[in-house]
């Protein structure tokens, strides 16, 4: 064997045995280690029972972390934090690790290659039920897919008012708006705008309380409503529509519905702006790429490309007028009705 076809198999046995790394950082994730060592290293014995772990078990995880740079041993059996490991806190990634990498996501996975057999769903033949009727009915799995999907989009909510102009608007509607993160962002950097956030009633009752807590009571309500089934006539007194990272999560069908429910309840003027990743060309590695397969399995949602946007958006009614991309992954379509 050459020294090239090693290397070439080092490189493909690092990608199989990336478990041998993902698994322990969500042990370390789902036990809080990161909040434990916040002010400081702590011997492991010490770690172990904040966190309720089996000690010698412990160790052997932190110091195989330790090994790729995630925590650091700075000295016999005593761990510290390094800025990987500080990324696992729970203001950071620490809830994208929990969902990504906890039992319930796994078992989907297992069944990708059942998917791509079958045509079927790989979520919903793990669990019996689609990924938003199990959340329904799995409290706990849900609120960490909601924070893990708030963390991933806080990058881009920043990114979003760096390029995109809301001084034209009065009242931005966020559909499928979720915990608010996005529309938060946006009212707060533009103190003349109004906002409504559009999600389901079990969403809403908590939006509530945490447009409460950010003092926007006065510029920000809540539509309970389901886009499936239509949408609030407060709608139609937006003259912003926003559908961030949602689309991704549907079929061809079902984002043909979304789109039309939203071109009834918008007013002539309105603009749409849809946030999604765009799939670059053949060959060239993006993200998106990946994440396709994320939604794929997730309940059979995919990422698109420039034109597969710009077909699914004129069957609905729309015109895209313009692509904005932004600093991260993530690109705006602009959009208004034809």
């Amino acid at each position: 064997m050459t020294i090239d076809e090693k290397e070439i198999q080092a490189q493909l046995m690092r990608l199989i045995s990336s478990q041998w790394i993902s698994q322990p950082i969500y042990v370390a994730a789902e036990l809080g280690i990161a909040e434990i060592l916040s002010e400081g290293p702590k011997a492991v014995s010490t770690i172990a029972d904040e966190c309720g772990a089996c000690e010698p078990y412990l160790y052997r995880v932190l110091r195989a972390l330790a090994s790729v740079g995630i925590f650091i041993e700075t000295e016999d059996g005593v761990f510290g934090l390094t800025p990987m490991a500080e990324s696992l806190g729970s203001d950071r990634m620490r809830p994208i690790a929990r969902m990504f990498l906890s039992g319930w996501h796994m078992r989907a996975w297992e069944y990708l290659l059942h998917s791509v057999r079958t045509g079927e769903s790989a979520f919903e033949t793990a669990h019996g039920l689609p990924a938003f009727e199990w959340f329904d009915r799995n409290e706990d799995a849900r609120r960490v897919f909601q924070e893990a999907n708030a963390v991933k989009a806080r990058n881009s909510h920043a990114a979003v008012l760096d390029v995109y102009d809301f001084s034209s608007h009065s009242l931005v509607a966020d559909i499928g708006g979720g915990y608010g993160g996005l529309l938060f962002t946006v009212l707060e950097a533009r103190p003349h705008l109004k906002g409504i956030i559009a999600d389901l009633p079990v969403v809403a009752v908590e939006v509530r309380e945490l447009i409460r807590s950010r003092h926007l009571d006065g510029r920000c309500t809540v539509a309970a409503c389901d886009f499936f089934s239509g949408l609030p006539p407060a709608i139609g007194e937006a003259d912003c529509l926003i559908l961030s990272h949602v689309l991704h999560d549907w079929d061809d069908g079902k984002c043909s519905v979304i789109l039309r429910n939203c071109a009834r309840a918008m007013s002539s003027g309105a603009r749409l702006l849809a946030v999604e990743s765009i799939v670059p060309g053949k060959n060239e590695f993006s993200v998106a790429k990946l994440l396709d397969l994320e939604v794929l399995v997730m309940g059979g949602g995919r990422e698109r490309t420039e034109e597969e946007f710009r077909m699914l958006l004129a069957d609905a009614g729309f015109f895209m007028e313009k692509i904005l991309p932004t600093r991260e992954t993530v690109s705006i379509l602009v959009c208004r009705k034809n």
